[in-house]
C-alpha cells in the first residue's frame, strides 16, 4: 500500500503543480483581454510552453499511459470513465493547435486576434482544470479501489522510471564533467 500511497501522492503533487501553472496563466489572460493592446503573444506563448511540457507530458506519460491501463484492465465497468478523459485529452490537444494558430496571428499585434487568443487560451485552461477535477475527484478514487498491490507496485516503479529521465534530460540537474575526471 506504500507504492499506491507514494503515487497517489506524486500525482496530487503534481496536479497542485499544474493548477498553479493554469492559474498564473489564466490571471493573465483574463487581466489583459481587457486591455487588448498590452497583450504580449510572446509572454503568453512563453507561458503556454511551460504549463504544456509539464501538463501535457505528465498526463500523457503517467495518467494515460500508467494509470488508466491499469484501472481499465481491473474495472470493467470504467469505459464511460475513461471514455471522458480521453474525450477531455483530444478536446484540448484541438484547443491546443487553435491557441497556436491564434497565437501566430496575434503576434501581428491585432487587438481582435488578442482578444481572441485569450479566449482561446482561457478555453484551452479551462479543459485541462476539468480534466485534473475528473481525475481527482473519479480516475484516483477508482483507482484506489480496483489496483492491487502489486499493479501498484508496477505503477510506482515506471513513476520513479520517468521521474529519474525527466531528471536526467534537466541541462542543471546533470553532473558536471569536468578535465580531470576523463582522464
Amino acid at each position: 500500500m506504500l507504492t499506491a500511497t507514494y503515487v497517489l501522492l506524486t500525482l496530487s503533487i503534481e496536479q497542485k503543480k499544474e493548477r498553479h501553472f493554469i492559474s498564473r496563466l489564466l490571471q493573465y489572460v483574463q487581466s489583459i483581454a481587457r486591455r487588448p493592446q498590452e497583450i504580449d503573444p510572446v509572454f503568453i506563448e512563453s507561458q503556454l510552453k511551460e504549463l504544456i511540457s509539464f501538463a501535457e507530458s505528465r498526463h500523457q506519460r503517467k495518467v494515460e499511459a500508467c494509470l488508466m491501463p491499469a484501472v481499465r484492465a481491473a474495472e470493467p465497468n470504467c469505459t464511460p470513465l475513461m471514455n471522458d478523459l480521453e474525450s477531455l485529452s483530444k478536446r484540448g490537444s484541438a484547443m491546443l493547435n487553435a491557441v497556436y494558430r491564434c497565437l501566430r496571428r496575434a503576434m501581428r499585434r491585432s487587438a481582435s486576434q488578442g482578444k481572441f487568443l485569450c479566449r482561446t487560451v482561457d478555453l484551452y485552461c479551462q479543459n485541462l482544470l476539468k480534466r485534473l477535477d475528473k481525475e481527482e475527484q473519479e480516475l484516483l478514487p477508482l483507482a484506489q479501489k480496483v489496483i492491487s498491490s502489486e499493479e501498484w507496485f508496477e505503477i510506482g516503479s515506471k513513476f520513479l522510471a520517468q521521474d529519474d529521465d525527466d531528471a536526467a534530460s534537466r541541462p542543471e540537474l546533470r553532473p558536471r564533467r569536468t578535465g580531470a575526471a576523463t582522464a
